[in-house]
């Protein structure tokens, strides 16, 4: 089964059952928003609005994760958890960053492995959700992504007000939705081409930044030392919002727990903007100041990772816009180095 329509009501009733023995996570309620976490009966999934804070990069890569424990002379490794995962309600920008993160923690894809990392994913099947009415501060589509973009997914759903349309991508989205086709009607072309057109609206609605990654990168590359960076900095307070809710950003600490002879190895997610980030054993640190800090943010996502993975390492959902607590907006940087 490729095309089918399903009650929105009956959503519920498909994760769990389509989920089995492994976990589904889906935009939920939390204690006063909506967040990525593990849906069971119990919690109310949030199927309209624009994305939670946080993405849902935390499903395959968590924000804090025990790697091993030990004791005097005696260690044990954290098994990575068995089981499928089902993530339903990514939108297309989030899903994208995922294959990116893959580009990362595959060595296949150039980077080095990660086992706990890549174990997840290769369980995994991903129902992305179209985008029917872009943020103001979504600029998706002129960073290789879109509200409809089906990079990354297994499944692409389509809201259409009382009812969810359905669109397998791959085979693994294919089964499910011929395993689970009791849930679904049969749905036809023209009614894809309808939830298509109200995806292809919201992208028009959506502004636009003209940029080649390659030139901003050769832009970026020659302004290392430029000015322009002081007065990009000047606002910045460092707290490191932006790093942390970037769906993109994986930098990572490991730490060691330990009291007596017992403790735990923790990895953590860091980030770029703290003092502490590049500070070396000999007590040597490159990045002394906010400015060289926030220029590494923006050289990694719009010049290092174009010339290591092959892609610009933003995905245009507007995080880092929205919580910004000084108003610091990546678009406007963009624009600053690509009209240089």
């Amino acid at each position: 089964m490729e095309l089918g329509t399903i009650q929105k009501s009956e959503i519920g009733k498909l994760l769990a059952k389509a989920g089995g023995k492994g976990k589904v996570f889906a935009p939920v309620m939390g204690l006063d928003e909506p967040e990525f976490g593990e849906y069971t009966g119990g919690k109310e999934l949030v199927l309209e609005g624009g994305n939670p804070k946080i993405s849902p990069k935390g499903v395959f890569f968590p924000q804090t994760e025990t790697l091993l424990t030990f004791d005097y002379d005696t260690i044990e490794e954290i098994p990575i958890p068995e089981g499928s995962i089902l993530l339903f309600g990514s939108r297309p920008c989030d899903t994208y960053s995922l294959t990116l993160l893959d580009r990362i923690f595959d060595k296949q894809n150039k980077g080095y492995y990660d086992p706990y990392y890549m174990k997840r994913r290769e369980k995994s099947l991903v129902i992305s959700m179209a985008c029917n009415n872009p943020c103001p501060t979504c600029f998706c589509s002129s960073v290789g992504s879109g509200p409809g973009d089906e990079k990354g997914a297994d499944i692409l759903a389509f809201d259409r007000g009382e009812t969810v349309l359905f669109k397998a991508l791959t085979e693994k989205g294919k089964g499910l939705m011929s395993e689970q086709s009791p849930f679904f009607k049969e749905a036809s072309g023209g009614d894809l081409e309808k939830a298509e057109a109200v995806v292809k609206d919201a992208e028009q609605k959506m502004g636009s930044l003209d940029f080649e990654p390659e030139t901003l990168k050769k832009i970026m590359d020659a302004a290392f030392e430029d000015e322009v960076w002081d007065r990009i900095t000047r606002s910045c307070i460092g707290c490191g919002a932006c790093t942390y809710l970037c769906p993109t950003c994986y930098c990572f600490d490991i730490s060691d727990e330990q009291k007596m002879y017992k403790g735990k190895r923790i990895r953590t997610w860091d980030s770029c903007q703290y003092p502490q980030f590049t500070k070396h054993a000999s007590g040597h640190n490159p990045r002394t100041n906010k400015l060289q800090r926030l220029r590494q943010r923006f050289m990694h996502k719009f010049s290092y990772t174009v010339e290591n993975a092959d892609a610009v390492f933003c995905v245009g959902c507007g995080r880092c816009i929205t919580n910004c607590p000084v108003n610091i907006d990546i678009r406007e940087v963009i624009k600053t180095f690509s009209t240089k």
